[in-house]
């Protein structure tokens, strides 16, 4: 007999954050124990940002449920009030669908309102990758305070287990299972080169560079999001073929894009609003570094035993593989790291890197654990103090 059906509802606001739920989706879409409804939000429906909904579509993700909330402004002020909107709207949302739990991962300000919109309805919340600090962006407080809104949580290391449990949760709520970012690396099917070189419209016939730079949020001092001296390391450095996605839609988002599309011309250079999911991941297979502040260097880029050169404070304060070079937005510093990154030493030497995020099997993992789960019994949340 068919066991009884649980009804998730989860929420995706960005490229990133889906690709790294990806494969959650996919398998709790192919579990006949549980029914999903997707809530698609953020850049996903932003032609400016790569319209990446289309990447869902494209991929058969099903019951997509789309929720606009994004205004034109990219500033503190329409970030506040995309928040406010997106309350409204997630509210609306999740009254007509009435899942049983509420599915989110990370730290973005949509998802700051999807949490809150829960919490007050009475929706169990399912909290990915919490305990994490990335002290460059605000992104830091708001997975904090998604972490006490939340009721289950699903992170990715010790460290991070520990993390969530100093700040009161009740460790019978917590579950290490790695980082789901590896299970998409993984189980994803890879475009071969030259798929890449026709999707890409070039020849990949040099050494790669993949460049993701997004605004520092959490800072006082904008020089962080001045990359010009970024651009004038990847001008200084020819060598390369650099592969360029935008930031995400905050603060200096618009700027950064401004600053790229100066040298978009270049031979060497090819500026994309979103590469997707998959040529994403078969492009890191490709590369010979990894150059921004993105998340992605830090957590996939070591499984592919590509170097990163992490630049600045926004992933400040993350557990980090010996692939990362951590330097601060400065030409020289850049253009050092670059030559250091790609040098056939430093490669030899990333045979042997092991990731800190795990070794796969999250997705499966968390799956098992939330079917044998019951809800109610982790909808009132009580304080726990760590002595």
């Amino acid at each position: 007999m068919q066991q009884p059906t649980k009804k998730i509802g989860i929420v995706t606001g960005t490229r990133a954050e889906y690709g790294l739920m990806s494969r959650v989706i996919h398998l709790m879409q192919l579990d006949v124990r549980f029914s999903t409804v997707i809530f698609v939000t953020g850049t996903h429906l932003s032609p400016d940002y790569g319209h990446t909904i289309d990447e869902l579509e494209e991929q058969e993700v099903d019951n997509i449920y789309p929720i606009e909330i994004l205004l034109s402004s990219a500033s503190r002020v329409g970030v506040a009030k995309s928040v406010g909107l997106a309350t409204l709207s997630f509210a609306d949302a999740f009254s007509k669908e009435k899942p049983d739990a509420i599915l989110i991962l990370g730290d973005r300000f949509e998802i700051l309102a999807a949490a809150q919109t829960a919490m007050l309805l009475g929706i169990p919340i399912i909290h990915l990758h919490g305990g994490e600090i990335t002290e460059g962006a605000f992104d830091d407080a708001i997975r904090h305070a998604v972490t006490k809104l939340a009721n289950l949580h699903f992170v990715s290391t010790e460290l991070f287990a520990r993390r969530v449990e100093q700040m009161g949760e009740n460790s019978n709520s917590i579950f290490v299972v790695g980082s789901f970012g590896i299970d998409n690396i993984l189980n994803t099917p890879r475009m071969d080169v030259s798929e890449l070189e026709n999707s890409l419209g070039s020849v990949l016939d040099r050494p790669i560079a993949l460049v993701t730079y997004h605004t520092v949020t959490n800072t006082l001092d904008t020089n962080e999001n001045d990359i010009q001296p970024l651009v004038e390391a990847i001008v200084n450095n020819p060598q390369l073929l650099y592969v360029i996605t935008y930031p995400n839609a905050d603060g200096y988002g618009k700027r950064i894009i401004s600053q790229w599309e100066v040298i978009s011309s270049l031979h060497n250079v090819i500026l994309l609003p979103s590469l997707g999911f998959r040529r994403y991941l078969s492009l890191m297979e490709h590369v010979d570094c990894v150059i921004g502040n993105s998340s992605s260097g830090i957590i996939e880029a070591p499984t592919f035993k590509v170097g990163t050169v992490n630049i600045g404070t926004r992933q400040k304060g993350r557990p980090t593989a010996d692939s990362i070079i951590n330097v601060e937005m400065s030409e020289k510093l850049i253009s050092g790291a670059i030559k250091e990154c790609c040098s056939d030493k430093f490669k030899r030497n990333l045979v042997n890197i092991k990731n800190p995020y795990g070794e796969g099997g999250a997705a499966k993992n968390m799956i098992e654990i939330l079917f044998n789960i019951d809800f109610n019994s982790y909808k009132i949340k009580t304080f726990v103090d760590v002595l």
